[in-house]
């Protein structure tokens, strides 16, 4: 599928982490997550946009995860404060953006694994350079659908910079998805 962007490859988008250096977990859901935005950008159909999602999310048995994945971009998308940065499905770079929004999932995970509440509201401070004070929490509840859902199917999101918590099985019962995942790579030919 076409994204629009023809120089992704010859010269990469704003970014300073490579792709191919994020876990698996963090792999998938900046997929979902371009893919989302390519769709709003390229106006596709959202039946378009929901297939090339589910296609992806399959292959990690997190199809659940699709519903508040569109909810909370849905809501990024009429409350961000300011625009944001977020790069084509194919593109090697991460944008601070969208390491930002992987933090957002993260922090819900770990808040849910540790069974934290969290009191100094980490996620508002976190979450304020891109959204408005309204957009911050509509923007937390499908965060924590998505983080759940991705937990359930074995997918954890490590903080950047330290070990996740592992739960060993999804609550499936598979083994946990995160080390059967396959490696989603910018240039698949089966998930852009």
């Amino acid at each position: 599928m076409d994204d629009g962007c023809e120089t992704h490859l010859n010269n990469p988008h704003e970014g300073e982490d490579s792709f191919t250096a994020l876990d698996n977990g963090r792999k998938l859901l900046l997929w979902g997550i371009r893919v989302w935005v390519a769709g709003l950008r390229q106006n596709w159909p959202p039946v378009q946009t929901r297939e090339t999602l589910m296609e992806g999310f399959a292959l990690a048995y997190a199809l659940d995860a699709i519903d508040p994945l569109e909810g909370m971009m849905s809501i990024l998308a009429g409350g961000s404060s300011r625009q944001v940065a977020v790069n084509c499905p194919r593109c090697p770079g991460v944008t601070e953006d969208e390491q930002l929004l992987l933090d957002l999932v993260s922090l819900c995970q770990q808040r849910r694994l540790r069974r934290h509440m969290d009191r100094e509201d980490a996620f508002g401070r976190l979450a304020k350079p891109i959204l408005t004070p309204a957009a911050i929490r509509l923007f937390e509840l499908p965060a924590l659908l998505l983080a759940d859902c991705l937990l359930r199917a074995g997918i954890q999101l490590p903080p950047k910079g330290t070990d996740i918590i592992r739960t060993g099985r999804a609550a499936s019962g598979r083994p946990d998805a995160g080390n059967i995942l396959p490696f989603i790579h910018p240039a698949s030919p089966h998930l852009h």
